[in-house]
């Protein structure tokens, strides 16, 4: 689970952080190349060549964070359900022999 959340995070923040040179403008400094969700296709060379903030990238990184909590989730309900069956099989009268 820890590994799914991880790799949710590093797509979050690949999606939702500013990256490139500082530029100076009257509203303060900002990052020249603004994050994928907001310009999916930036217009600056210097913003293309960073391969991580590319859609084919980041839609591999969304693939391997999906399958990540799918495996996560399925392990968390099988041990669950083992927990269950474990302890029903407990309560139940052991046979005299």
């Amino acid at each position: 689970m820890l590994l799914a959340m991880a790799v949710w995070g590093c797509f979050a923040f690949l999606m939702l952080a500013g990256y490139g040179p500082e530029v100076s403008s009257y509203q303060g400094s900002r990052s020249l190349c603004r994050r994928p969700f907001v310009e999916p296709s930036p217009q600056e060379r210097v913003c293309r060549s960073d391969e991580l903030r590319q859609w084919p990238s980041l839609l591999g990184i969304l693939a391997l964070a999906a399958v990540a909590t799918v495996i996560a989730a399925a392990t968390t309900v099988y041990a669950k359900v083992l927990a269950r069956l474990d302890h029903s099989e407990g309560t139940r009268a052991k046979p005299q022999g």
